[in-house]
């Protein structure tokens, strides 16, 4: 407690948060992850691909746009449950969300490499360039993964 002339001033309690104490400031670190927000993106992501399965555009026979349009709705779905099971877990468990910006890296990895093996293999100079566009992508969310590995790094309790 603080006293400041007359008016009593508590210290925040930290404990019922659980977050760490910033080296540098002294102070309680932000949260990491908003679990409301998470979660209404997890939800949207599942609706979405829920609607892209029911969307009724006819392509030719023998296209692969068929299989971009399933692996698409894979993705979403996938997307949207690691993001509700991410909300779900809140700012606790921090190397389980750890893991869980693993296995997402790893799968958008591999999703957007078979995207982009599916458009390279269709003649257009549009495809191929949807192609580098992936590729893109890629390396993005390489980069986006590493960055929340490491800001979930300094959130880890040292007991």
């Amino acid at each position: 407690m603080y006293y400041n002339g007359e008016i009593k001033l508590e210290k925040k309690n930290n404990q019922k948060l659980e977050l760490p104490i910033s080296s540098k400031t002294g102070e309680p670190l932000k949260p990491f992850i908003k679990p409301g927000g998470a979660l209404l993106l997890g939800i949207t992501f599942i609706a979405l691909g829920i609607l892209r399965l029911w969307r009724d555009i006819p392509y030719p026979s023998g296209t692969l746009l068929i299989y971009t349009d399933f692996l698409l709705v894979i993705c979403f779905l996938v997307e949207g449950c690691l993001l509700i099971y991410r909300a779900k877990l809140g700012n606790k468990h921090v190397l389980a969300h750890q893991i869980i910006v693993l296995i997402n890296a790893f799968f958008i990895v591999f999703m957007l490499g078979v995207f982009s093996i599916i458009y390279w293999s269709i003649p257009g100079l549009l495809y191929m360039v949807l192609g580098i566009t992936i590729i893109i992508f890629i390396l993005a969310s390489i980069i986006a993964s590493l960055y929340w590995l490491v800001k979930l790094e300094k959130y880890k309790v040292k007991n």
